[in-house]
């Protein structure tokens, strides 16, 4: 894994923190959107720090091969000047430029590879921000329509545990039914065990008797009957 793509990584962690903490997904996304744009800006420091370093080394590998040529041209100076072992001594310090150049030009050549490759990195990461940007108010949307129909069937489950309106209802015309049911029994026990003597109150049973013709008659009759 590039050092880019490590640095992405870290940003992911910490967007999926921020998620779980935050209510506001607004916040939530400004957030991860900062903080991927710090990363990508750290990245490039370092991508920074790798094109130098390539930089260098071919600036190293160029000397060296420039260096190659100088002591070659000197030797040929030395064997026209009739100096055959100051000649020798020239191309032995120019087979030594060669042999640097040999191996810086292997390591300039992965650093340039390399650094291509975090190039391209970071292109990526730029364009996986861009495209977050542009879908921030769809995945906001997204997340609101989530919650709302969390919300829904959260409330739905507190009413079927709580009975419900129905259930409530029920339970309130019971209420009134058992209400009236106790007071047609009240107003019986109160005309049964009305208040005053009792044998009074069977004499006013008796005049009430009396007070029909038919029934005054009757009794009537039977007196003289009897001879009362």
């Amino acid at each position: 894994m590039s050092i880019l793509k490590r640095f992405f990584k870290i940003g992911e962690a910490t967007a999926n923190k921020v998620i779980d903490s935050l209510e506001k997904p607004e916040l939530m996304l400004d957030q991860a959107i900062k903080d991927k744009e710090k990363q990508i800006k750290e990245a490039k420091r370092a991508v920074q720090q790798c094109i130098a370093t390539e930089r260098q080394t071919k600036a190293l590998l160029d000397r060296d091969k420039a260096d190659k040529e100088t002591w070659e041209r000197k030797a040929e100076a030395a064997l026209k000047a009739g100096n055959e072992d100051l000649a020798v001594k020239a191309l032995a310090r120019s087979s030594e430029h060669e042999k640097k150049a040999a191996a810086l030009e292997a390591n300039w050549q992965s650093q340039r590879a390399s650094v291509d490759t975090l190039k391209q990195d970071i292109f990526k990461l730029e364009d996986e921000l861009a495209e977050f940007k542009r879908n921030r108010d769809f995945i906001i949307a997204q997340s609101k329509a989530a919650e709302t129909k969390k919300q829904i069937y959260e409330a739905k489950a507190r009413m079927q545990k709580g009975g419900g309106a129905d259930d409530l209802m029920a339970r309130m015309k019971a209420k009134a039914e058992r209400t009236a049911f106790e007071a047609d029994a009240a107003k019986e026990l109160a005309d049964t065990f009305e208040s005053g003597d009792s044998l009074e109150n069977e004499f006013k049973s008796l005049g009430e008797v009396s007070a029909d013709s038919g029934v005054q008659e009757k009794l009537t009759a039977l007196k003289e009957k009897l001879g009362k």
